[in-house]
């Protein structure tokens, strides 16, 4: 009897042993898993920190990137140097930028480095975008605009000057720098004339853009700088021509014009006044109104795009009635950048963006 009791009193031991052991065991892994799991928790938190870097470090790119027709960049360029990110300690972010598509759009890699060997890389496509096929620089409480009969067209859909598709991604209908004025846009049409107006972003097509590093009034001076023609302000109600595709000009017109004639033109034109357009007229380029009133109906196109300058003290109209169309042509365009190159400035956009690791 008192060897089976000795003999049980080993077992018991044995048993609590490894009862012990078990537990020492899953003590020990449950301890190793959740240090684990604190580790892939701060790793995916400073993961996505470092994708938040690298984005910033696109925008920052695209602030700097030039604003004109092509990209520079024939081989990888550093656009951004080594840059502390300033509200995240220890995240830094660097960019280099490389043309593509025959130089019309560039490839962006941001860099994004952080704590403990953290890497994140982004790679951003962007290009050369145009604003709209009309370009309204400031606030809603300064314009008034207003839409009659729905003949009328105003479109962003790239448009050759003789009327097929042009290759340019679409851009707004009308473009502009303050969401409020998009809202007071919308509301002046009616139902039947929010089709009217198409271009990037469905109908009616009217977007918000970023705003132009120079007013529109200092673009005008930069092609007046150049040789232009001067016409004094005044009725045009005959025939004329204000430069052709193969050879446009920069026509200035010294205070408010009315053109009731048929009058075809290319290049570029400067009114310093309103501009009121009655007539057959047609004009293939970059028309700039400096006044206070742009209006245009009968059966007057222009192909490329039309820019009113920021509002002053006066309020600014803009009347779009009858057949009257405005067309965003990257071709009229061309012929306006080749001829005068850097002075409209065609700021960088984004086109795409992915996470490459």
């Amino acid at each position: 009897m008192k060897h089976l009791l000795e003999d049980s009193h080993g077992i018991a031991l044995v048993c609590v042993i490894f009862i012990v052991s078990i537990l020492l065991t899953l003590t020990g892994a449950s301890l190793l898993f959740s240090g684990l799991d604190l580790k892939s928790t701060g790793n995916f938190k400073t993961g996505t920190m470092a994708l938040q870097v690298a984005d910033s470090g696109v925008q920052h790119a695209l602030a700097v990137i030039p604003a004109g027709p092509t990209f520079s960049y024939s081989s990888s360029t550093q656009v951004i140097p080594s840059t502390a990110y300033p509200t995240m300690s220890g995240f830094s972010y660097s960019v280099t930028a490389v043309n593509t598509a025959a130089n019309t759009e560039a490839i962006l890699t941001s860099t994004a480095l952080g704590p403990n060997g953290t890497k994140k890389v982004v790679v951003a496509y962007v290009g050369r975008m145009g604003l709209g096929a009309i370009y309204l620089p400031g606030a809603a409480t300064n314009y008034e605009t207003e839409f009659e009969g729905n003949a009328f067209a105003i479109s962003g859909n790239d448009t050759n000057v003789d009327g097929s598709a042009g290759p340019a991604r679409a851009v707004s209908g009308i473009a502009t720098t303050d969401q409020a004025l998009v809202t007071s846009v919308i509301n002046s049409l009616t139902s039947n004339q929010a089709n009217n107006i198409t271009g990037r972003g469905g109908t009616p097509s009217v977007r918000v853009v970023t705003s132009l590093p120079q007013t529109v009034s200092q673009i005008a001076d930069s092609y007046l700088s150049n040789p232009h023609t001067d016409l004094p302000g005044g009725h045009y109600n005959g025939n004329g021509t204000w430069g052709t595709d193969a050879s446009p000009q920069i026509t200035r017109i010294t205070g408010d014009a009315e053109i009731n004639g048929t009058i075809s033109g290319a290049g570029v034109l400067i009114v310093d006044g309103e501009l009121e357009i009655l007539g057959n007229f047609t004009f293939h380029g970059l028309v700039i109104v400096r006044g206070h009133e742009l209006e245009m109906s009968g059966n007057a196109k222009i192909y490329g795009m039309v820019m009113m300058a920021e509002p002053t003290s006066e309020e600014q109209e803009v009347e779009v009635k009858g057949n009257a169309g405005i067309y965003y042509s990257s071709q009229a365009l061309s012929w306006v950048n080749a001829s005068w190159p850097e002075v409209l400035p065609i700021p960088p956009r984004l086109l795409a963006w992915q996470e490459k690791f």
